[in-house]
C-alpha cells in the first residue's frame, strides 16, 4: 500500500514539472510562432481594429479584407528555435498591412506600427518598412485555405509573423512587441543566405 501511494506521489510531482516546464518561455515562443493550421477554419469572423494615431479609426472584419485589395506572397515561415527548418513554404493571400493603414489615414508623428493577437501575443515593426513593403500582408488564406488573420512578413523571423490579429495600433514611440522587448531583434531579419524564402 505504501508502495503504491509513494508511486502516487512521484507522478503528481512529475505531472506537476511537467506542466511548468510546458510554460516555458521557450515552449510559449514555439506555439506562439506554430505555422497556422489550414483546418483552423474561420467561423463568423473576427475583427481586427485599426487605432492609434490615424485620423479615421476603424474595424475590419475577415468578410471586409476578403473585399478589400488582396494579394498573393509566396513566402516561407521560420521559427529562430529551428532555423534550419522550414515550418510553412506557400501560397498566402491577404491585404497589404500598409493598405489597411493607410485608409485609416496616417497621422504624421506616427512612427511605429503595434500588432495585438487575441492571446495577448505582440509584435512590431517600423511604419516606414510597412510603407515600402506590399508583400507584408495581413493574410487570411494559406494555399487557398481560409486561416485566422495573420501577419505575413517575408524574408523576417517568425516572431513577426503574428496570428489571430484583434488590433493594428500606429503609434509614436519605439513600441516593443512580447519578444523584442525580451531583446530579440527588433528588425527580425534573417540574414542566413541559405534560407530560401524569396
Amino acid at each position: 500500500m505504501k508502495g503504491k501511494l509513494a508511486f502516487s506521489l512521484i507522478l503528481i510531482a512529475l505531472l506537476a514539472l511537467g506542466t511548468y516546464w510546458a510554460g516555458t518561455p521557450g515552449e510559449t515562443k514555439r506555439i506562439a510562432e506554430k505555422a497556422p493550421n489550414p483546418e483552423e477554419k474561420i467561423q463568423g469572423g473576427p475583427v481586427i481594429e485599426i487605432t492609434g494615431l490615424v485620423e479615421r479609426p476603424y474595424n475590419v472584419s475577415i468578410e471586409e479584407l476578403g473585399e478589400m485589395p488582396s494579394r498573393s506572397v509566396q513566402a516561407v515561415l521560420y521559427c529562430v528555435g529551428a532555423p534550419n527548418k522550414a515550418l510553412k513554404n506557400g501560397t498566402w493571400t491577404g491585404v497589404p498591412l500598409s493598405y489597411l493603414i493607410q485608409r485609416a489615414e496616417i497621422k504624421k508623428n506616427a512612427v511605429k506600427v503595434a500588432l495585438y493577437a487575441s492571446d495577448g501575443y505582440t509584435t512590431d515593426l517600423k511604419l516606414e518598412d510597412i510603407i515600402n513593403d506590399e508583400n507584408i500582408i495581413v493574410a487570411y488564406e494559406y494555399n487557398g485555405e481560409s486561416i485566422s488573420p495573420r501577419l505575413v512578413v517575408p524574408g523576417r523571423w517568425g516572431y513577426k509573423w503574428i496570428k489571430r490579429i484583434i488590433k493594428i495600433e500606429l503609434v509614436d514611440y519605439d513600441f516593443k512587441g512580447t519578444w523584442e522587448s525580451a531583446g530579440y531583434p527588433d528588425d527580425a531579419y534573417i540574414e542566413n543566405e541559405d534560407l530560401r524564402w524569396k
